[in-house]
């Protein structure tokens, strides 16, 4: 309306201006056809001119609306059903986020039809159904938004696994999420969600491949990812232990970083005493990481490590006795080493100090072993076996 006015107001001060031009000279203009024949002057036709010109933009408007009134009614019939769809949107998101699953889903579905974003309708009805547990109305909607758009296949795939892995279908979710990354290899939610499903199905090869990944990008908190690596790194060392060379094999290709990791150096000695197996680097590796900071698990393990020579493994670790003297896992392990040295008075001591300092199952266990085995004295070694079982069973409740 202010553009019509303003040319209107362009269009008047033009035929004054004209008009005042020819004031002292009004001119002459004849216009003849045929028998008919129009004499005025020149002002008054200047006149008559612009007032034709604007009949005839405005006729030509006209005629133009009229000719598009069909696909004008159309359009706004359709932005009508493009709102009412948005509000049903706003509001289905709306139940979605409060919990009310079931009007959430309504919502979403009602006028989706209708709707200029059906996307968002479709994965935001398919969280709906999977909060209700409707999996298959789930797996539904996720079908039709990839049909409404196929374009959007990473976001459609993405929901997919998120929902999948929530319904604890963690075979189906690493099928999406390999799909996915074969398409989307540097996606970072993508990684992220493909080393869960990694560690979900205990595919360790698989993870430990994919976590260096995870740590450059920072893809998780520093705990979760930790938490992953050991998990990963210890499945990878129970897969090789079947045989030492591969065992020392795998464990060379762990980062140097978890190898330093107390979790880790306690894992691998429990496997390699568990196998009766003996490394000098492993040894050293753990004197080493015990003379830089104390750890109770880890001479609590090394104490069951079997050494080459238990007389020498023996006298490494009561150097440990002056500073850590009443320390039950320390006392423990020196009881340990000097039974296999077959010191049995040595290794009672040793033990009743442990028991002395803090009694536990294992101290008890082990010095129930010597009194029945080799000192033979089996009213003593069932009073320790009977209490460690005690400690045990309030260990557990």
């Amino acid at each position: 309306m202010v553009k019509f006015i303003v040319s209107l107001l362009i269009l008047v001060i033009l035929a004054l201006g004209a008009v005042l031009l020819v004031r002292e000279d009004p001119g002459f203009m004849l216009l003849r056809y045929r028998d008919y024949t129009v004499e005025t002057t020149l002002a008054f036709g200047l006149v008559v001119l612009i007032v034709l010109v604007i009949a005839l933009y405005y006729g030509l408007r006209l005629l133009r609306g009229i000719w598009r009134l069909p696909r004008t009614m159309r359009r706004q019939s359709q932005n009508r059903r493009y709102a009412r769809a948005r509000r049903q949107l706003n509001q289905g998101l709306i139940d979605l986020s409060e919990g009310r699953f079931e009007k959430a889903e309504h919502h979403l579905m009602h006028l989706v039809d209708s709707s200029e974003s059906p996307l968002v309708h479709y994965l935001g009805a398919a969280r709906a159904a999977q909060l209700q547990g409707k999996h298959d109305a789930r797996d539904k909607y996720l079908k039709d938004a990839h049909e409404a758009n196929p374009d959007a296949e990473l976001a459609v795939g993405v929901t997919q696994a998120e929902l999948q892995l929530a319904h604890q279908q963690t075979e189906q979710a690493l099928a999406t999420l390999t799909h996915l990354h074969s398409i989307a290899p540097r996606h970072d939610y993508v990684t992220m969600l493909l080393a869960r499903a990694y560690f979900d199905l205990k595919d360790w090869q698989a993870l430990v491949e994919i976590l260096p990944e995870v740590r450059r990008k920072k893809l998780l908190k520093e705990s979760r990812l930790k938490k992953m690596e050991q998990a990963g790194y210890r499945g990878i060392l129970d897969l090789a232990s079947g045989d030492q060379a591969n065992f020392e094999q795998a464990w060379s290709k762990i980062p140097k970083a978890m190898q330093s990791d107390t979790v880790m150096m306690r894992y691998y000695l429990d496997l390699m005493a568990q196998q009766g197996w003996y490394s000098s680097k492993a040894e050293q590796l753990v004197l080493k990481a015990l003379d830089n900071q104390w750890d109770d698990g880890l001479i609590e393990c090394y104490g069951r490590f079997e050494a080459k020579d238990a007389n020498v493994q023996l006298a490494r670790v009561e150097k440990w006795l002056d500073e850590f003297g009443h320390n039950e896992n320390l006392l423990l392990a020196l009881g340990r080493i000097a039974m296999r040295a077959r010191l049995w008075g040595k290794a009672q001591g040793y033990l009743e100090a442990s028991i002395g300092a803090s009694a536990t199952p294992a101290a008890c266990l082990a010095l129930a072993e010597l009194f029945e085995h080799q000192l033979q004295q089996p009213l003593k070694a069932a009073s320790y076996y009977q209490q460690g079982l005690k400690l045990s069973l309030e260990t557990k409740d």
